[in-house]
């Protein structure tokens, strides 16, 4: 019997693409997209802009020096004074932000700290009501 155009023996190759598989997959990863995408926007970090009230509020009343808290291997300064003890920094760091409209707490440590210490100084200064925290790159001398 003769095969007709659209039918192929036994022998030949179909030279046909089945799209189908394609079509499969790049509807999976589209829903996959569809899903992930909310979750990752709500984990961006959030970025707020100046606005002119800030700057009316500045006019109003000078800015408060900042909180520099510098960490070293021998103890801690805070804005130039030095406190051995964690238990005097978390009195003094108390007693400072309470009288603070901006709660802001910069913080930087001497490259021979180590980290485990760091962030002892750093859960210390959170626990005491610092709203932010800011890292410096470089120690701030005095």
């Amino acid at each position: 019997m003769a095969s007709g155009p659209s039918q192929a023996s036994e022998g030949e190759e179909l030279s046909e693409v089945n799209v189908i598989p394609l079509a499969d997959l790049s509807l999976v990863l589209l829903i996959i997209l569809m899903v992930l995408s909310p979750m990752i926007m709500q984990s961006m970090i959030k970025v707020q802009a100046s606005r002119a009230s800030a700057i009316k509020s500045l006019a109003e009343k000078p800015p408060e020096p900042p909180l520099i808290l510098v960490l070293n291997p021998d103890g801690v300064l805070l804005n130039t004074v030095k406190i051995t003890s964690d238990l005097d920094l978390a009195a003094r760091l108390a007693q400072a932000l309470d009288k603070r409209d901006d709660k802001t707490v910069l913080l930087t440590a001497d490259p021979a700290v180590t980290h485990g210490r760091f962030v002892q100084v750093l859960d210390l200064v959170k626990q005491q009501g610092a709203e932010k925290i800011a890292l410096l790159h470089k120690a701030v001398k005095k």
